[in-house]
């Protein structure tokens, strides 16, 4: 008689990186449990970001937030918990209210997350979220979504962040690079301007056409890979860059289109968005341009990855609109950029800034 597969389903955060920063738990979770099914619930528009993941059997992909309507996302949870059913254990990895009770409503046996915004009771195990002095502190999301997984007993296998290139994306990609007059043979800069958090983490338009021209007067291919409802910000930087730009995103995007470009590419400049951590996946050098977001999130996969930002008295502020001048980015210069891009293209001995990484 064939032995029952555990089921376990796995609630994902709610952002592109936070998920990408999720594949190492995702990981170690199939190298413990070899014989059990694992089930994602995901957002719609991120679920295409982990296709081709060998260490997933299902997905569950939702559209919870395409209303605005708290009576409507609650039956849409309702809904798709009722879907979920039969699951032997939930995972939790969000910090929100919601998460936890979409979780409770599976009736589930195992509800395992972390114990915050008086959302314990939902859960059948609970984790202490990390302090310091008795108050919450910031810990990269790496090593918060492996201690979730070490929870249920399993080891970690490694904590660098994953991904995969399905072979129709590749394809498209191809066809992508063909219209575009984007030659493989050659290096390739991709620039993602935009940012899904708020206008606070987006560096002047100004500062990133500049680099483009600049890039693109040595030579270079440049090309935009920003993600749907973020053509207004692309439009600007092509209209300010003028002629050899290209724009490679915008509407219709797909993250799985995105996972193929990048792995493809020579480098990548970015805010501290999405796109940095699906960089890290492909061991692609990437510029971060950080500013009113903490490094303590994510400081970790930092091999190739370096963070430019300025010291500024009132970041990180964690706010989604700057209130004042917007200092913390206007203050990274587009010559700090250019010659940090000249040292990751051309300098062998360039790497990213180890020296910040979390050392757990």
């Amino acid at each position: 008689m064939q032995a029952v597969k555990e089921k376990i389903a796995l609630i994902m955060p709610n952002h592109l990186g936070d998920v990408v920063m999720a594949t190492p738990a995702l990981r170690a979770l199939h190298k413990a449990r070899p014989g059990a099914e694992v089930h994602v619930v995901i957002r719609e528009e991120l679920a295409p970001v982990l296709a081709g993941c060998p260490w997933i059997h299902r997905f569950w992909p939702h559209r919870v937030y395409a209303t605005r309507s708290p009576w409507a996302r609650l039956a849409q949870r309702l809904a798709l918990a009722r879907a979920l059913r039969g699951m032997d254990c939930v995972l939790v990895l969000p910090n929100s209210f919601s998460s936890a009770l979409l979780a409770f409503a599976t009736r589930a046996p195992r509800r395992v997350g972390y114990r915050r915004g008086g959302r314990g009771w939902l859960l059948t195990e609970r984790l202490p979220p990390p302090r310091e002095n008795g108050r919450v502190v910031p810990l990269a999301m790496v090593r918060y979504y492996l201690d979730l997984m070490g929870r249920l007993g399993c080891p970690e296998a490694g904590t660098q962040v994953e991904l995969f290139t399905e072979p129709e994306a590749v394809r498209e990609c191809d066809a992508l690079f063909e219209r575009h007059g984007i030659d493989p043979a050659r290096r390739l800069v991709c620039m993602a301007p935009g940012a899904g958090f708020g206008p606070s983490k987006i560096w002047p338009l100004r500062y990133a056409a500049e680099v483009a021209r600049k890039l693109l007067d040595q030579g270079l291919q440049v090309a935009l890979v920003h993600a749907p409802g973020e053509e207004a910000l692309a439009a600007e930087i092509l209209e300010r860059t003028g002629s050899g730009l290209v724009s490679l995103g915008g509407a219709g995007m797909q993250l799985s289109l995105l996972n193929a470009i990048l792995a493809r590419a020579s480098l990548l400049i970015c805010n501290d968005a999405g796109a940095r951590h699906i960089a890290a996946a492909f061991e692609l050098p990437a510029l971060v341009l950080m500013g009113p977001t903490s490094i303590r999130y994510t400081n970790m996969n930092l091999k190739l990855t370096r963070i430019l930002r300025e010291p500024v008295e009132c970041s990180p502020c964690h706010l989604k609109v700057c209130p004042i001048d917007h200092r913390c980015m206007t203050r990274i210069t587009p010559s700090r950029v250019l010659e940090e891009a000249r040292a990751a293209l051309y300098d062998e001995s360039w790497r990213g800034d180890l020296d910040l990484e979390l050392r757990v």
